[in-house]
């Protein structure tokens, strides 16, 4: 009998699927998975079953698994290429294709309100002399610094090895996806072979290692990274900053661009009153009854707000609005600061001023483990995209990777209560809390994300509704939002995260809106998405019924509940005023046959399990003392300044930056000490 085994290798949605054939007398007797790196929650779940497939049935071609249609032809591409191993066929690379600029449009990421949607790329790739010589992307609904750099990325490694088969970038998975898919079509529409640009094999040098001293270590190019490695330089520290992306794709980029500040330059120069201490009552009247609150966090939080604002001015930062998260206490105060063009703005103003200030800034950089001797965090070891190993060594580590959120398992782990997740748009792969393991530091578990119930789903594609109930940016008031007991628990223009908080504790893990005719006409979309879509577990988004006993039952709500709160809802329309929640008159539209409701779902954007730490942002160990030489800041240790009831948009960004400043001022003062 002759065994001999094969390796093939197949692009998937965010990695290269390796594969390992072994065969005995020419016959495929097993297919190995040897290594990947798909989404947890989609690619990693399909391999099984596609390797299941491929085992049954010997076959070089199998199925693609639904929902997983990039990872399926990525294992299809992987078992074509050891097939022709096995067969002693040599995979096509030479095509014809004609000269010429050629045109395409691919769908590609859009972000709306926050929310992941489906955009376009509009694509012009020219061909010369059977070379792609050009490929210029002038119209595309990603931003700038995720979307744009990675086709500036892609683009220069197609035409330089005239090869498409290329990985895609990190961080930018779906942009990169996009692009691919567009020159593919281009190579199409040139009468050439896509497959064949796509065989072309692209070599890698052999990984080396490499040894590197520097001052201060700053993990993450968000703000908490930024804010730390421009304090440490301006504190005279080298610093390097290192990001596991290729692009500038942290949560600051996709934020909404608000930052929390009271008693700031230009809170006074648009006449707006305000004061730390306002500000402080204001946090602990939103935070007070969270078991994990620490109020001296808080205090630190607001007192220094307003010179963390004035540090994002010395950045370069220019402020286009000071406005209110809500219209009612205690969000009524004007704190939060907008920018024009939002996180992208921020974060292309922090890029240029540390670059300005000499921070060694290193992208698609992923830190493994921590160095630590004798107790205390000397550096870092961490591999870059080519594979090369490096040991950096430092005399402070300042961690700001974000939270878990794009973990699902970790998520899954640490939230076995949130059972209804619909979207998640946070950052993180869950590294830091590998990071805290090593040094034993006291981990602080938040049993819940960052999350609110409001209306919106995967499915929507490219439609967006006119309002959305319950969201914190888009609201809609004009309906009645009950929990999955059928009880209105707050005024529909409280701010989203008052309904959430209370929904949540009521043991319900969806909320919904109900409203009439009447409303349904002035929102057709929302109407329109809520009879039409599916949410993620495969339920009608909303329904429609002549009578709330239906309505009711068509969500397992107890239809006397529902009808209970509708009538008083209704008596309280008819009087206008809302006696019971002191909800705005204008919005308070009587609800009346045909009925709805509409499915409000659990969006997340970020998670609160993460390192307790102290003024300082230092790390602290079981015992509660700091870890020597470890700090951290941002989503990965915001445990005792963040609870379910969220304050509103600009607090995270204010505790990256405030934190991530301290963290840096005590690293460099004890760099200075030594």
């Amino acid at each position: 009998m002759t065994k001999k085994s094969f390796v093939g290798k197949g692009q998937g949605f965010k990695s290269q699927i390796v594969l390992k054939g072994e065969f005995a007398d020419n016959k495929l007797s097993e297919i190995q998975l040897i290594s990947s790196n798909e989404s947890q929650d989609i690619g990693e779940k399909a391999l099984p079953k596609l390797i299941t497939a491929a085992n049954k049935n010997k076959s070089f071609q199998v199925d693609a698994v639904s929902g997983a249609s990039r990872t399926s032809k990525g294992f299809n591409d992987a078992l074509k290429e050891i097939e022709n191993q096995l067969n002693g066929v040599e995979a096509e690379t030479e095509t014809t294709v004609k000269d010429g600029n050629y045109t395409v449009e691919v769908k590609s990421f859009k972000e709306n309100q926050g929310l992941p949607g489906t955009g376009r790329a509009l694509m012009n790739v020219t061909f010369k002399d059977n070379k792609i010589t050009n490929i210029v992307v002038p119209e595309y609904t990603d931003t700038p610094v995720i979307g744009g750099m990675a086709f500036d990325l892609l683009k220069n490694k197609i035409i330089e090895n005239q090869s498409t088969a290329v990985d895609v970038i990190t961080s930018a998975t779906v942009s990169s996806n996009a692009y691919l898919s567009g020159v593919a079509k281009a190579i199409s529409k040139a009468e050439g072979n896509p497959q064949s640009f796509a065989n072309r094999k692209i070599h890698k040098p052999a990984p080396k290692h490499k040894e590197i001293h520097t001052d201060v270590i700053a993990i993450g190019a968000g703000l908490t990274g930024f804010s730390a490695a421009i304090e440490a330089a301006d504190e005279g520290a080298k610093v390097i900053l290192l990001e596991a992306g290729q692009t500038y794709s942290s949560s600051t980029t996709r934020a909404q661009g608000f930052v929390m500040g009271a008693d700031t330059d230009e809170q006074k120069r648009r006449g707006i009153k305000d004061s730390a201490d306002d500000f402080y009552n204001d946090l602990m009247t939103v935070y007070g009854d969270e078991p994990n609150i620490e109020p001296k966090l808080l205090r630190k939080l607001a007192n220094e707000s307003a010179d963390y604002i004035s540090f994002l001015e010395n950045q370069g930062i220019k402020w286009d609005k000071v406005v209110n998260i809500a219209p009612k206490k205690p969000r009524l105060t004007k704190r939060a600061h907008t920018i024009k063009g939002m996180g992208t703005t921020l974060i292309h103003a922090l890029v240029d001023s540390a670059k300005a200030k000499g921070v060694d800034l290193r992208l698609g950089i992923k830190v493994d483990e921590l160095i630590v001797e004798d107790g205390k965090v000397k550096g870092v070891k961490a591999t870059t995209v080519d594979g090369d190993k490096l040991s950096i060594y430092a005399s402070a580590v300042i961690v700001g990777t974000g939270s878990y959120t794009a973990n699902m398992a970790k998520i899954k782990e640490l939230n076995p209560k949130m059972t209804n997740i619909e979207v998640i748009v946070g950052n993180g792969d869950g590294s830091a809390l590998n990071f805290f393991k090593q040094v034993n530091a006291k981990i602080i578990n938040v049993p819940y994300l960052q999350f609110m119930y409001y209306f919106y789903g995967v499915s929507f594609g490219d439609k967006f509704p006119e309002a959305i109930p319950e969201s914190p940016t888009l609201p809609n008031y004009d309906v009645l939002c009950v929990d999955g007991g059928g009880h209105r628990l707050v005024s529909e223009d409280d701010f989203t995260f008052e309904f959430t908080k209370r929904c949540w504790r009521n043991g319900y893990d969806e909320g919904y809106a109900v409203y009439g005719q009447k409303t349904a006409e002035k929102y057709p979309v929302m109407t329109e998405l809520g009879l039409t879509k599916k949410t993620i577990h495969g339920k009608n988004f909303g329904y429609k019924e002549d009578n709330l006993e239906k309505l009711a039952k068509d969500v397992g709500i107890n239809p006397d509940n529902l009808k209970e709160t509708v009538s008083r809802y209704n008596i309280l329309c008819e009087k206008g005023k809302d006696e019971d929640f002191h909800k705005n008159s204008k919005n308070m539209i009587k609800i009346t046959a045909p009925f709805y409701i509409l499915r409000m779902p659990q969006i997340c954007t970020d998670g609160y399990t993460g390192a307790k730490i102290n003024e300082n942002g230092q790390v602290l160990d079981s015992t509660e003392k700091p870890v020597p030489g470890l700090y951290a800041a941002g989503s990965c240790a915001d445990s005792g300044v963040m609870g379910i009831d969220y304050f509103g948009d600009g607090m995270s960004l204010l505790n990256c930056g405030v934190f991530g400043r301290a963290a840096a001022k005590d690293a460099v003062s004890k760099l200075n000490e030594n």
